[in-house]
C-alpha cells in the first residue's frame, strides 16, 4: 500500500461488523483524500470477515494499511494496538461505527500545523442515534470556540469525554513514551495513556463537533454484555492515575464520568434494557449486591422484566422529542 501523508494517520480499531466499518471509511477518505491521509485498520476478527470490505477500499484508495492481528486482542488491546501501527506523527482513532465530517481532516491538520502543536488534541463530537439520521446531543462538551486546558484540569472536567475514542488525536512520539499495558482491562486504556504522556501539558480542544458518535443506546455497543464492567473500568483507571494527578483531580473526573453518563439513574437503566444489556440475571449477580438505593434496585428489578420492545419504544419517542434530523454522509 502507498504510505501517504506523514502528518496524521486514522487509526480504525475493528471486528466483524464490514458494513459499518466501509461506511466509517469512506468518511475518512472523503475527508482525507486531498491529503493522501493514511488509514490504518487493526483488525481484530482473526478471520476473513472485514477482508473483503477492506480490499474493495484499497481499490479505489491505496492509502489504506490493514493490519490482521495474530489473536484476539480484546476492545482494549486493539485500541492500543491500533496506535501501535500508526505510520504518521500524529494519530486519530475513530470507531469502525462513527464518521468524520467532510472538512476534519483539514481543520485537525491546520492546528497540528501550527507553531505549537499539542500532544494531546481533544476534538469535539456529536451524538447520533444508531441509523445516523437523527443528532441526540450536537456538541459532547459545551464549547464553542477552540480552547487550550492543562491536562489535570481537563480530566477533572472533561475527561469522560475522551473515553470516545473518536475524539482523541495523540502525537506518536508521547504515546510511545508510555507503558500503556496496565491500564488493559480497564476498558480504557487509551485514556490512561494519553493522559499518562501528558502530566503538565496542555490539552487542546477542537470545539467544532468533526465526528459523528454512532450512540443511542447499549445495544450499538461491541461491550454491551459487559455493561457494568465497563462502567466500572473509568472508577479503576481514576485510582490508576491518581499517582500522576492525585486523589482530588481523579475523584472530579469520576463524579463527572458518573454525571455525563447519567449512572445510577432509572433512565440509565431504562436505556441499557433497550439495549438489551439490562437482564435479571445481570440484576441479581451486579446491581442488587451493589452499594445502590433501594428504588434504584426496584427500578431495575422491574426493567429486567419489562420487553425489551416496550423499551426500545419509548427511547424512540424520548429521541424524537430530544433530538434533530440529521443530513449525515
Amino acid at each position: 500500500m502507498a504510505r501517504g501523508d506523514s502528518l496524521l494517520a486514522v487509526c480504525i480499531p475493528t471486528y466483524k461488523r464490514p458494513d459499518l466499518l466501509e461506511r466509517s471509511i469512506r468518511s475518512v477518505i472523503r475527508a482525507g483524500r486531498d491529503f493522501e491521509t493514511p488509514i490504518v485498520v487493526t483488525d481484530d476478527s482473526t478471520d476473513e470477515t472485514n477482508v473483503p470490505v477492506i480490499r474493495r477500499m484499497q481499490s479505489e484508495y491505496p492509502h489504506i494499511h490493514h493490519h490482521r492481528n495474530d489473536r484476539n486482542l480484546g476492545i482494549d488491546g486493539n485500541i492500543v494496538e491500533s496506535m501501535n501501527q500508526c505510520p504518521a506523527r500524529y494519530g486519530w482513532w475513530l470507531g469502525e461505527d462513527d464518521l468524520l465530517t467532510p472538512t476534519a481532516i483539514r481543520q485537525v491538520r491546520q492546528i497540528l500545523e501550527g507553531a505549537d502543536p499539542p500532544e494531546f488534541l481533544f476534538v469535539n463530537y456529536s451524538a447520533v442515534n444508531e441509523d445516523y439520521t437523527r443528532i441526540l446531543k450536537r456538541r459532547a462538551i459545551p464549547l464553542i470556540r477552540d480552547a487550550t486546558m492543562e491536562a489535570s484540569a481537563f480530566l477533572a472536567r472533561y475527561g469522560w469525554a475522551a473515553g470516545f475514542i473518536g475524539a482523541c488525536v495523540i502525537n506518536r512520539l508521547a504515546w510511545g513514551r508510555i507503558d500503556v499495558t496496565p491500564y488493559i482491562g480497564t476498558w480504557f486504556a487509551h485514556v490512561g495513556g494519553i493522559f499518562s504522556a501528558v502530566v503538565g501539558r496542555a490539552v487542546g480542544i477542537v470545539a467544532e463537533p468533526l465526528v459523528w458518535n454512532r450512540t443511542g443506546s447499549a445495544g450499538v455497543f461491541t461491550w454491551t454484555g459487559s455493561m457494568l464492567d465497563v462502567l466500572d473500568g473509568w472508577r479503576r483507571l481514576m485510582s490508576m492515575l491518581e499517582p500522576l494527578y492525585g486523589a482530588e483531580v481523579c475523584a472530579q473526573s469520576a463524579r463527572a464520568f458518573e454525571r455525563a453518563h447519567g449512572l445510577n439513574s432509572i433512565l440509565f437503566l431504562a436505556y441499557a434494557r433497550a439495549g438489551g444489556a439490562l437482564t435479571p440475571e445481570l440484576v441479581r449477580e451486579a446491581i442488587l449486591p451493589g452499594n445502590y438505593s433501594p428504588l434504584y434496585k426496584l427500578a431495575a428489578r422491574c426493567l429486567a422484566r419489562t420487553p425489551v420492545s416496550w423499551c426500545r419504544m419509548a427511547q424512540r419517542t424520548w429521541h424524537a422529542l430530544i433530538s434533530e434530523r440529521a443530513d449525515l454522509p
